[in-house]
């Protein structure tokens, strides 16, 4: 076998291997989303803006830019902390269609933070600092979207932070969006 039909046969492999996905990959959304949590001490907030699209009738990606402020507190420690942070998930929706419905899935993010912290607060020993911090995470989530072309989409993530410097840990945070879809 040439070179070139070499090229062609892994071309044409490649095409017949993406058509399914591409068949279905027409639906796109884009949300804005606020989301926060309490729990265990600490406060969070968050800011995200997603983009979403449908690879097949059940199976979308999604990633996620986004804004975070959260605020942790004990009896002698105490830190805040905000920074952005971006995500990618992929979704499973179990109904007819992506982007409609029911889904569930699961991600990786990153996010940079800026914080402050006391220790001993209150004490003759209390100190305080400042840190700067990257801190990977993974969730699951689970959401809704409702109606056509605009959507009311809340959603839930449980997940955990793998590294960081700051008082960062597991999460739970219910996040309320509205989706456009194009």
């Amino acid at each position: 076998m040439s070179n070139n039909n070499l090229k062609v046969s892994s071309l044409l492999i490649v095409l017949t291997c993406l058509l399914p996905i591409s068949i279905y990959a027409n639906e796109k959304s884009i949300t804005i989303s606020v989301g926060g949590a309490a729990a265990g001490g600490g406060t969070s907030s968050l800011l995200l803006a997603e983009y979403e699209h449908a690879l097949t009738k059940n199976f979308a990606l999604a990633g996620r830019i986004g804004y975070m402020k959260y605020n942790y507190s004990e009896e002698e420690y105490e830190e805040d902390g905000n920074g952005p942070g971006i995500q990618v998930s992929a979704k499973f929706y179990p109904g007819a269609n992506a982007l409609h419905g029911f889904y569930f899935g699961g991600g990786l993010g990153l996010w940079k933070m800026d914080g402050d912290s006391t220790d001993d607060k209150g004490t003759a020993w209390e100190s305080q600092n400042n840190f700067s911090t990257q801190s990977a995470e993974i969730h699951a989530e689970l959401g809704w979207r409702v109606g056509d072309k605009v959507q009311f989409a809340p959603s839930l993530q449980v997940g955990t932070f793998l590294s960081s410097e700051a008082d960062l840990a597991q999460f739970f945070n219910i996040n309320l969006g509205v989706s456009f879809l194009f």
